[in-house]
Parts: C-alpha cells; sequence; structure tokens
C-alpha cells in the first residue's frame, strides 16, 4: 500500500516506517486498561505484528503540531488468517482477537496462505476524539483487505462503553438499540454505520490469568474473599479464587463482518 494524504493526515504503514513502530505500543498505554497486556496471547505474539510480512498491514496516521513537528495521531493493527469457511459466519471462533492474533502468527511462519484480514485495533489520540480518523482507518483496513485479495474483513469488536454497565450481561448489551434501531455502544455502531454486520459473540476473545497481587497492582483492588469483581475498564467480571491466588478474566467481544464490494475511499 502507498501513502494516502487526505486534509493534512497522512497514512503510511509501518514497513514504510519501521523507526515510528514503538508509537504503537506508546499511543495503545494511554487507551488500554493495563490488564490487556497481561493476555499471554498478547505477550507471546504482539511484537510479531511488526515482523517481515505483517507490518505492512499495521497503519499510523500521521499530523503536524503547531511548530510542524510530525506527530502520531492514531495507529491501526489487523492481522491476516486462514479462514476454512470464509461462507460461514458462524465458523467464526469463539476464541476471537486472541484466535486470529495466535492463527495469523502461525500462518504466517508455517507458509499457509491466508485468506480472510481481521482488525485488531484501532487507537486515535485523545487530542483527535471526535475526527474522522477511526472511520479512515477502518476504510484503509477494507482497502488493503481488497489490495491483498482476502475474502473477508472481520472485526472482534470490544464495544467502548461496555464497562460501564457492568449489571448488564454482554449478551443484552449487544442487543441493546438507540431509537433509530442502531446498536446502542458507539464502537459497535461505528462499524455498523461503515457497512459491517454483526455475526456472533466471541465469549473468551481475550484471556488474561494472573496472580491476585498482580491484579492488585493492575486495578487497585483487593480481594479478601473468592468471587467476581468489577474491574475499571473490564467488560466482564474478574473471578478471584483465594485459594489459588489467581485471577481469571474472559473478556467477550462481538464479531463483525465488513462488506468489501463497496469502495469507502480513505
Amino acid at each position: 500500500m502507498t501513502e494516502e494524504t487526505c486534509n493534512e493526515i497522512t497514512l503510511v504503514s509501518a514497513e514504510e516506517r519501521p523507526d515510528l513502530i514503538p508509537a504503537f505500543d506508546e499511543l495503545g498505554a494511554a487507551v488500554w486498561p493495563k490488564f490487556i497486556g497481561g493476555d499471554a496471547t498478547v505477550i507471546r505474539y504482539w511484537n510479531s505484528l511488526f515482523s517481515d510480512g505483517l507490518r505492512r498491514h499495521q497503519f499510523l496516521a500521521l499530523g503536524r503540531d503547531s511548530q510542524g513537528n510530525e506527530q502520531v495521531v492514531a495507529t491501526s493493527n489487523s492481522i491476516p488468517f486462514l479462514w476454512p469457511e470464509p461462507e460461514d459466519d458462524a465458523s467464526l471462533p469463539d476464541a476471537g482477537w486472541d484466535a486470529v492474533l495466535a492463527g495469523g502468527v502461525e500462518a504466517l511462519t508455517s507458509g499457509q496462505k491466508p485468506n480472510a484480514l481481521s482488525a485488531l485495533a484501532i487507537v486515535v489520540s485523545p487530542a483527535m476524539r471526535g475526527s474522522d480518523l477511526a472511520e479512515r482507518l477502518i476504510a484503509n483496513m477494507k482497502a488493503d483487505a481488497r489490495h491483498y485479495g482476502f475474502q473477508a474483513l472481520v472485526a472482534p469488536v470490544r464495544p467502548t462503553k461496555k464497562a460501564a454497565y457492568p449489571l448488564t450481561s454482554f449478551e443484552n448489551y449487544i442487543a441493546w438499540t438507540t431509537p433509530a434501531g442502531a446498536p446502542f455502544d458507539p464502537w459497535v455502531r461505528k462499524h455498523w454505520q461503515l457497512g459491517a454486520r454483526l455475526v456472533k459473540i466471541a465469549p473468551n476473545s481475550m484471556r488474561v490469568e494472573a496472580p491476585l497481587s498482580q491484579w492488585s497492582e493492575w486495578s487497585g483492588l483487593r480481594f479478601p474473599v473468592s468471587g467476581p469483581y468489577h474491574l475499571e475498564g473490564g467488560l466482564t467480571p474478574l473471578i478471584a479464587d483465594c485459594e489459588s491466588e489467581l485471577g481469571l478474566y474472559e473478556e467477550p467481544n462481538v464479531w463483525m463482518r465488513h462488506r468489501l464490494e463497496d469502495d469507502l475511499k480513505v
């Protein structure tokens, strides 16, 4: 993919600008809950996104500050993976995000030919919230999928407002709609507005198991008894087991599938 510029924002791949790869983690650290970094799949595979063959699918949005200095204002991550049954949406893995990250890296190392692209993350800097950068990056993913001849673009979407409704089940929350009939969650709704359809819930899309002492560092909570605990930024409860001194967090996401036949421009 070549650089594309829209209204003074330039999209460039990590393959074209490997010097900017550290910006992915720097920008993400300000957005993601700390405990997400404890996902064993993240620990094992995340850095592989920036290896040969995959960094072409990782993009940065570049802007300029008032002094004209280059700034990374948003990033996007996606990964090609082998989807055995792309005609069957229900065959997308229940392990969601973890499954496509691990599967995509392993497909590359084993020489398998991927046939689908999965979104992994889009991060927009706080200063650029409310801009159209998210829309541009999603559109760029669609263009990337078409450019490499993939049959599908899918996304295990993390609903951005679910954490504000801890007493509501994930299934019920995803079913909520606005008075106009659009998905209630703003990030799910953004994908939907850009042509994606909800496919299924990925019940264990991310999995973090760690000692309760580590959970205390991440969350600031203490765990005097076993049971469920609400985490700031968590979509489901952390299950604490005081006997084993371990805590398990399994996060659901919702699979969405984008149309590739439309012609959105970045």
